[in-house]
């Protein structure tokens, strides 16, 4: 009996030492397999197994920081000789460092350092890690130096709120000008299967902006705002999934809702592009009497209808030309009074400008516009509260040909035919700046044929949006 005590003693023991040294082979693999073996042994206790989250409350949202460019690619080269590709990591890195402090969020990095990786291996990364949004962090440039401005680009539909939540806090916390969302086709938007956008935080070619965005403050402050607006679209996603649209399907049902500006305290950017193939042209800074007239012959050549935005103090010497106008289809929209940069006035300032208008123009042509359009496309959270309150739209573009620039006609062309889609807000101006319009008008020549030819028709911008023209 006592023999076979020990033998039973004996047996139990020696099965407590191989499941100790299996719990102990397990758990030098977890380890060995997350890249964290050290020298010393994690002791057994300490050893966590990942299990699936009980709640939908501890799930970690996965963001995947793409630093554009690197290695070999450079980029865009600042107005001071910087490389996009170093910004683009040092922006990324401190972006990875706040996400990481937040328990609400698990990310990772497409790269730590100066490497070239393939666009394809990029969207692979996000893929296999079945990330839940990707982020590419880039800087824009353009010849012209005085270009500048934030945007956010995407390609999907389902990528469209999120594009939304990081522009406008990008914009906001850089207070440079808000150039809007933009919808392109690029292989890191279009390879990827979870919602991806490209942040364009600024033009590095601007020395003004290159300074800020090279600063150590101007990092830390797109960084906050791209956390921020990160944590704003998730604390959103519960409410937006029981009204989302199909990823597979056309996304004229977030444009809807992101069209509905006035209650949501927006600006608007583009009309929904399920309605057909149609595209809206805008003319600022008219009416000019040399100018205008030209550019509506050629409207009412090609059977277009265009929308004008009309300087207040335009107006009274040109009434004639805005019954035309009206005479001829087109809709009319508020530019302001005097085209001032509204980011440095006060609101009483910036609602005089509009308010001026807005009589010049009832008294002129005997109503009120519903649009407006600011200045340089610029405006922020208080004086879009009082527009609100005006019963005015604010409305500003997808395509910016940067005519007013002196671009060629073939310039022009190249930007519209890279930056057009259904539902595009095309902008132009019926001004002679500087005495050059010749371009536009060459331009327009070829775009409206071109476009028709796309299969695009060509509507007003209260058209587009379903919108009134007066109040």
């Amino acid at each position: 009996m006592n023999n076979l005590t020990t033998r039973k003693s004996r047996s139990r023991k020696g099965l407590s030492i191989l499941l100790l040294l299996l719990i102990l082979f397990i758990g030098i693999r977890v380890v060995w397999g997350n890249g964290t073996f050290a020298a010393e042994l994690i002791p057994i206790s300490t050893v966590k197994f990942a299990t699936a989250p009980e709640t939908v409350e501890e799930a970690k949202f996965r963001i995947v920081i793409d630093a554009g460019h690197g290695g070999k690619d450079p980029g865009a080269i600042g107005a001071s000789g910087a490389y996009e590709k170093d910004f683009n990591l040092s922006l990324a890195k401190k972006l990875y460092q706040l996400l990481e402090q937040e328990p609400l969020f698990e990310s990772r990095l497409t790269r730590e350092d100066d490497q070239f990786i393939e666009l394809e291996e990029r969207t692979a990364m996000a893929n296999d890690w079945y990330a839940d949004v990707l982020v590419s962090i880039h800087a824009n440039t353009f010849e012209d130096p005085a270009v500048s401005g934030t945007e956010t680009l995407y390609y999907n539909a389902d990528s469209i709120a999120l594009a939304e939540a990081l522009q406008g806090e990008v914009a906001s916390a850089l207070n440079i000008r808000d150039r809007g969302m933009r919808k392109e086709d690029f292989v890191i938007l279009t390879s990827t299967q979870m919602p991806s956008v490209i942040v364009e935080v600024g033009y590095l070619t601007n020395p003004q902006e290159e300074t800020l965005l090279l600063s150590s403050d101007g990092q830390d402050r797109a960084a906050k705002a791209i956390f921020e607006g990160l944590k704003n679209y998730f604390s959103q996603q519960h409410q937006r999934n029981h009204d989302r649209v199909d990823p597979a399907a056309d996304d004229s049902a977030l444009f809807r809702n992101r069209n509905q500006q006035l209650s949501e305290n927006k600006i608007i950017f583009s009309g929904p592009p399920d309605d057909g193939k149609k595209v809206a042209l805008t003319f600022d800074d008219g009416p000019n009497p040399t100018v205008t007239p030209k550019v509506l012959d050629i409207l009412k050549e090609n059977d277009v209808q265009a929308t004008f935005f009309i300087l207040g103090q335009q107006v009274n010497a040109n009434i004639d030309l805005l019954r035309r106008i009206i005479e001829e289809g087109h809709a009319i929209g508020n530019h302001s009074w005097s085209h001032p940069k509204f980011d440095s006035l006060s609101v009483e300032e910036a609602m005089n400008e509009i308010e001026k208008t807005q009589s010049a123009l009832e008294n002129a042509i005997g109503y009120r516009p519903s649009l407006f359009r600011p200045p340089y496309g610029a405006l922020d959270n208080d004086m879009l509260d009082q527009l609100q309150q005006m019963n005015l739209m604010a409305v500003n573009w997808t395509v910016d040909t940067m005519d007013w620039s002196g671009n060629s006609a073939a310039e022009i062309m190249e930007l519209v035919r890279e930056q057009i889609y259904p539902g595009g807000i095309i902008l132009l101006h019926d001004s002679s700046r500087n005495n050059r319009f010749d371009n536009t008008l060459d331009a327009l020549e070829i775009l409206i044929p071109e476009l028709k030819a796309e299969g695009y028709s060509f509507v007003t911008v209260p058209e587009m949006l379903d919108a009134a023209s007066a109040q």
